[in-house]
């Protein structure tokens, strides 16, 4: 397995941020800190240990609405999901930016991690606090898709070998840092195997969908498959994917030698997503297979906020560099920033390396980082955007959002909050409830199977599927195919009824071969 060192310089570094999929984020729901101190940070730990205080995205800009008069909400789409992100006042670049970018376009984001529970729910959302925000290119994405899913894998192997030892809690964690895991990653493990019960079924599930990412990459596959396996869900074989192993006598050992290798964002990718580096003097090595982290500087005293007066999304802070989530999820408040700090993740040069699709192992020389010397680039127009998830319906009740402006701060961001465009309905058909608004509880996962009603079996979903997508494409006179005059030619074509042709649209949709520039219009991608 790969070994990492410590990145712990002390008080007065910045967290790194990780490069995880939506789809895992999306599956997190456990946050804590580490001190009861207000300043303290917050982290969240994924379920395959991924300790997360804040994090690097690349995706499709598919949405943003505003949920009041001061806050925006953003949806970037990457290949297995949406992350949601909200910007208010406290974040005005961010909010600039977003105001005045319109849909779709390729967004690189640097942010922080958050989650929020309803008082009443048992759902936990997650979102991303933006810190800064760029427009990339088609193929930055595809660096980043591949990036963090060679990160993905070697956190697959890392905590299936530690389920391999039967050990737990500290004894895990020196057994880890024994074998040279980051400290970071040794104890997010730790922490995840105790709360979600990870499973070598959810590992190798998530394992799969790193490949589905890179197959998508390469252009041998036209979608990423759900990840519908859920972290304490299934059983399997632990050793099937672990790495070199753990010794589990080896707590007590002093760590072994290894090659140190980048883990956050790389200053120069940071600074074209429109943040600045940290100097290089203070760069410290990361490891192969670890994303670790360091501890956070102390941040100033927190600014009182004001309250938003409709949806609650995000938590208002100061805007240069919030350094930390003061408290856990339980009980959220406002985080302040210092201007001292500049905004990027991390200090650290990636090492030249060509990126690959192909998943044999996780060698240094296997993935690629991103390129130092890499431009980012300028979004084009008529770029295809790629097989994303554009809309997902879902929000919270009035009661649930009171509770949160009144007793959270507005500090949460969900990951799956972002209401969908109405479509305009066939002529006699009536339009749909958004189920979203009564039921938080049975929220859709991203980009899961599709909710499609034809009782004629996979084959005839795939006839209409494509009936779908060719009805749309022989409609589009240039600005895209009227939704009823779609619905309409496929009833005509295939005989099936207008609410089965509805959910191939919305199955289209979500599988990112289409999208809505505007109301009542599809056009394929």
């Amino acid at each position: 397995m790969s070994s990492s060192e410590s990145n712990d310089s002390g008080p007065g570094r910045r967290e790194i941020a990780h490069r995880l999929f939506a789809a895992e984020f999306d599956d997190a729901d456990f946050s804590y800190s580490e001190s009861d101190e207000e300043r303290a940070p917050n982290y969240v730990v994924t379920p395959s240990g991924a300790r997360v205080n804040r994090l690097f995205l690349v995706g499709v800009l598919t949405e943003t609405e505003w949920v009041n008069d001061d806050m925006l909400r953003a949806r970037v789409v990457d290949p297995t999901g949406p992350f949601v992100s909200y910007a208010g006042q406290y974040q005005p670049d961010a909010l600039a930016f977003l105001e005045r970018t319109e849909p779709p376009a390729f967004l690189a984001v640097t942010g922080k991690a958050r989650t929020f529970e309803p008082e009443d729910g048992d759902r936990v959302f997650t979102s991303v606090r933006p810190e800064s925000i760029s427009e990339v290119d088609a193929d930055t994405r595809d660096r980043w898709a591949v990036e963090a899913a060679r990160r993905t894998v070697e956190r697959v192997e890392t905590m299936a070998a530690a389920i391999e030892t039967g050990l737990a809690g500290e004894e895990l964690v020196a057994a880890l840092e024994a074998d040279g895991v980051d400290p970071t990653l040794a104890s997010g493990i730790a922490l995840a195997l105790d709360h979600y019960g990870t499973t070598p079924a959810y590992l190798q599930a998530l394992r799969t969908l790193a490949e589905d990412v890179l197959e998508t990459v390469a252009g041998e596959r036209d979608e990423v498959r759900p990840l519908d396996v859920a972290p304490d869900e299934g059983s399997g074989d632990a050793s099937a994917l672990a790495g070199d192993g753990i010794d589990a006598d080896a707590g007590g050992a002093t760590g072994a030698e290894f090659e140190p290798v980048e883990e956050g964002t790389s200053a120069e990718a940071e600074a074209e997503a429109g943040a600045e580096p940290e100097p290089e003097a203070g760069a410290e090595p990361e490891a192969v297979g670890t994303d670790g982290a360091s501890d956070p500087e102390p941040e100033p005293e927190p600014e009182p906020e004001p309250e938003a007066e409709s949806e609650p999304e995000a938590d208002p802070e100061p805007t240069s560099d919030p350094e930390a989530d003061p408290e856990p999820t339980s009980d959220p408040e406002p985080e302040p920033a210092s201007d001292s700090e500049p905004a990027a993740a991390s200090t650290e040069s990636a090492p030249e390396e060509v990126p690959s699709t192909e998943l044999g192992g996780v060698e240094d020389d296997e993935i690629g980082d991103f390129e130092a010397d890499d431009e980012l680039g300028d979004f084009e127009a008529d770029e295809e955007v790629g097989d994303f998830d554009p809309e997902e319906d879902d929000a919270l009740t009035d009661e649930e959002r009171r509770e949160v402006e009144e007793e959270f701060d507005t500090g949460f961001s969900t990951g799956n909050e972002v209401e969908s465009e109405p479509e305009l309905e066939p002529e006699g058909e009536p339009e749909p409830e958004a189920e979203g608004t009564e039921e938080v509880e049975a929220e859709p996962e991203p980009e899961t199977d599709p909710e499609l009603d034809s009782d004629d079996g996979d084959a005839a979903d795939v006839s209409l599927d494509e009936a779908v997508t060719e009805a749309m494409a022989d409609l589009d006179d240039g600005d895209g195919a009227a939704h009823d005059a779609v619905v309409a030619a496929v009833t005509d074509r295939t005989g099936a009824s207008a609410d089965e042709v509805e959910a191939a649209i919305d199955d289209a949709l979500m599988s990112g071969r289409c999208y809505e520039p505007e109301d009542g219009v599809l056009k394929p991608i």
